[in-house]
């Protein structure tokens, strides 16, 4: 069975899909083009994706606990999208298509190579400043005459399988987007090298020392081996443009790869300066590959919150997301979020940044997929209010050991309550403070006992 709201159908033998596989793809194919770029991607843009363009499968989804046959589609458009299309397989129905992308979101001189040049020479180190002029210790890769930004420095890193520069296996890795938009027939990323390991590109700096940071943090705290738990590279792309080739407002991972944007009205820095967001984009990679929540309503909202609450703890000097990056004439308090008070400064969702922090508040409309980035904040403030009484070093532990063991793709916020309070038991036992601790945090935002858990099969 798989990990999530509907279960795959290898073996239908009292089941026939009136609809076939090429025309539902089809069907998606055209619709997703109402939102979005339909591009033919090359080999390139291929790798940096984590799967094909498309892939489709019959299902059995359950639709207000009926279950249907139905095609569940991904789609890959383009390097900025990632489409769930599921399409009744007997009516040709539409009955959910969302993006999975997460983008920062709120309620509103090295030079660039790509000739062949000689065999690699190995790791080396450099000092080099990043956008808050601070000078950082960061790992390159000599290959001949030229330096790359391929930091091949950590444990993860597999010396045999890796050729270089272009396939190295178990790097963190920083590429230039050369103010392109993923979105377009004209995008192109290409190595930042360096002649002399000289460094003056802030940009870069600071999207490569957050990505070794949040590497360390995830295999220091967790032993998690990178964000696959595999070894898997740790890709970042700058300079990242919006469709019409102005600087892109927001910062997404892509299910493979984080991708920055250099600010414009929400956010006056570029987004790789902050080391919360960057943690926040790179969680969303550890979320997709262990419980995989689905982008959707409250299992979407607490993918959010788990990316929030990881970010938090890379960056753990304070509660708040984006306070490095954001505009402060557009958020008047400073920050994207807060963990610690999700109202932000505000007094409803008409202000930037505000969101619910309690579940009387929760927003039940369909905007932001049902709410993912809004609602995240009732269950932002249930972790803050738990770390809060048992430390930040006890908090993220269960908090990992919840989504690594018990949540499913379609968890909603009860069975985030039941899972953190579970975790809390293996770590620290039955009725022990840390699992009143929890609790109480749950209680207190309204997430209690005596709501109805997700019995959905997984």
């Amino acid at each position: 069975m798989m990990n999530g709201r509907y279960q795959p159908t290898p073996q239908l033998t009292s089941f026939q899909a009136a609809l076939g596989q090429q025309q539902a793809l089809n069907l998606a194919l055209a619709d997703v083009a109402k939102y979005t770029k339909v591009k033919s991607l090359p080999e390139a843009e291929l790798a940096l994706m984590d799967g094909p363009q498309t892939q489709i499968q019959l299902v059995v989804y359950p639709l207000q606990r009926k279950p249907l046959l139905a095609w569940a589609i991904t789609l890959r458009p383009n390097l900025a999208s990632r489409w769930t299309y599921i399409i009744d397989a007997q009516s040709s129905d539409i009955l959910q298509h969302f993006d999975n992308l997460c983008k920062v979101h709120g309620t509103h001189t090295a030079s660039d190579h790509g000739h062949a040049v000689p065999p690699p020479d190995g790791p080396a180190t450099a000092n080099a400043n990043d956008l808050f002029g601070i000078s950082r210790t960061i790992n390159t890769y000599q290959k001949g005459s030229l330096f790359y930004l391929i930091d091949a420095s950590r444990s993860m890193f597999d010396a045999p399988a890796s050729v270089f520069p272009d396939e190295p296996v178990g790097v963190i890795w920083t590429i230039n987007a050369q103010n392109t938009s993923p979105e377009n027939n004209n995008f192109g990323a290409a190595h930042i090298t360096s002649s002399n390991n000289t460094w003056t590109n802030p940009i870069a700096v600071s999207a490569h020392y957050n990505a070794g940071r949040a590497f360390e943090y995830f295999k220091q705290t967790f032993n998690r081996n990178s964000i696959n738990g595999q070894g898997g590279n740790i890709i970042s792309l700058i300079n990242v443009a919006d469709p019409s080739g102005q600087p892109m407002d927001n910062a997404f991972w892509n299910g493979a790869a984080m991708f920055y944007g250099n600010g414009s009205i929400a956010f006056s820095s570029p987004l790789a300066k902050g080391l919360d967001v960057s943690g926040h984009e790179m969680s969303h990679g550890v979320i997709q590959n262990t419980a995989n929540l689905e982008y959707y309503a409250e299992s979407g909202a607490i993918n959010e919150s788990f990316a929030d609450v990881f970010g938090a703890m890379i960056d753990r000097d304070d509660w708040l997301i984006g306070e490095n990056v954001v505009n402060n004439n557009v958020y008047t308090s400073g920050a994207l979020r807060s963990m610690s008070d999700p109202h932000n400064g505000g007094n409803s969702l008409n202000d930037d940044g505000w969101q619910p922090a309690h579940f009387s508040e929760k927003y039940t409309g369909t905007a932001d997929n049902a709410g993912v980035h809004i609602n995240s904040g009732i269950t932002n403030r249930a972790y803050y209010l738990f770390a809060e009484q048992v430390s930040k070093n006890t908090a993220e532990q269960v908090y990992y050991r919840a989504l690594n063991n018990y949540l499913t793709r379609s968890s909603q916020f009860i069975d985030l309550r039941i899972a953190v309070i579970q975790a809390a038991t293996d770590l620290h036992g039955a009725n022990s403070t840390v699992v009143n601790a929890a609790i109480s945090a749950f209680s207190t935002v309204g997430i209690g006992a005596g709501q109805v858990a997700n019995t959905r099969t997984i």
